[in-house]
C-alpha cells in the first residue's frame, strides 16, 4: 500500500507561508530571453514568491506558448488588455494586489513604451497604472542596449522611480551559425535585486504607518502605573 501523503501539505504550505513576497506579478515581453523565463519562474516560486501571476504581450506568446508557463504560475497567463469574466480590468487589479511587479525580459521596445508612457497592449497599461515602482530587468543584444535611445529611456524609468536590473553578458539564441550575446538578468540578480526592491517597499509602508499618528508618552492608560518624580508610584 501507498504510504499517505496528506503530511505533506501542511509542510509545503507552511513553506509557502515563509516565502516573502506573497504576490508576484511578471510581464513577460518579447525579448528573446523570454525563452528561458521558465527556469526565473521555477526558481522564484522555490525561493521567493508565494503566488505568481503572468501578463505577456504578443510577441513573447509567439516565443513561448502561454500554456507552457502556466505549469509555474496560479491561474492563467494574461495577454488580453480587456480582460476576462474572471479578471476584468487586469491592468489595475493585477497590478493593486502585487507586492512586486517584475517586468522579466523587459525588451527595447518595452522599455521605450515605459518610459514615453504608451499604453498600447496589457503590459504597457498595468506598467503605467502600477501604484508602486516597477523592476526591469532589460534583455537583447549588446547593439540595442548601448544605443542613445535605450540608455535614454533607461534614465527616464530611474528617474520616474522604477529600478532597471544592469544585465550581464549572456548568450542569446541564434539562427543556425549565427550567435549573438548581449546583456540580459541572470537567475542572480533577478533574485538579489526583487529582495531588494520588495524589503525597500515593505520598510517604506511600515514606516509610513508607523509615523502616521504622532507619538505619544505614556500616560498610564489601562492602569498601567507611573514613577513620580519624588519616585512615588501612582495610577493615572
Amino acid at each position: 500500500m501507498a504510504p499517505p501523503v496528506v503530511d505533506a501539505l501542511p509542510e509545503k504550505a507552511a513553506i509557502m507561508a515563509d516565502l516573502p513576497c506573497k504576490d508576484l506579478l511578471i510581464g513577460a515581453s518579447g525579448s528573446i530571453h523570454v525563452t528561458y523565463l521558465s527556469q526565473y519562474l521555477l526558481l522564484l516560486r522555490r525561493q521567493f514568491a508565494q503566488r505568481i501571476r503572468v501578463i505577456m504581450t504578443r510577441t513573447a506568446t509567439a516565443m513561448v506558448p502561454p500554456a507552457t508557463l502556466e505549469l509555474y504560475t496560479d491561474g492563467p497567463v494574461y495577454t488580453d488588455l480587456w480582460g476576462t469574466n474572471d479578471m476584468p480590468c487586469p491592468h489595475l487589479r493585477l497590478t493593486r494586489s502585487a507586492d512586486l511587479f517584475l517586468v522579466l525580459p523587459a525588451s527595447a521596445n518595452t522599455l521605450g513604451k515605459a518610459a514615453a508612457g504608451i499604453a498600447d497592449d496589457l503590459l504597457s497599461t498595468a506598467i503605467l497604472a502600477s501604484p508602486t515602482p516597477v523592476l526591469f530587468a532589460p534583455g537583447m543584444n549588446s547593439a540595442m542596449w548601448n544605443s542613445g535611445a535605450v540608455q535614454r529611456n533607461v534614465r527616464q524609468l530611474r528617474d520616474d522611480g522604477h529600478y532597471v536590473i544592469p544585465g550581464e553578458q549572456i548568450p542569446e539564441v541564434g539562427t543556425g551559425d549565427f550567435t549573438e550575446t548581449g546583456p540580459g538578468p541572470t537567475v542572480d540578480q533577478v533574485m538579489s535585486h526583487s529582495w531588494h526592491v520588495l524589503m525597500r517597499r515593505y520598510k517604506e509602508d511600515y514606516w509610513a504607518e508607523a509615523t502616521s499618528t504622532p507619538p505619544a508618552p505614556p500616560s498610564g492608560r489601562n492602569g498601567l502605573p507611573l514613577v513620580s518624580t519624588g519616585g512615588e508610584a501612582r495610577t493615572a
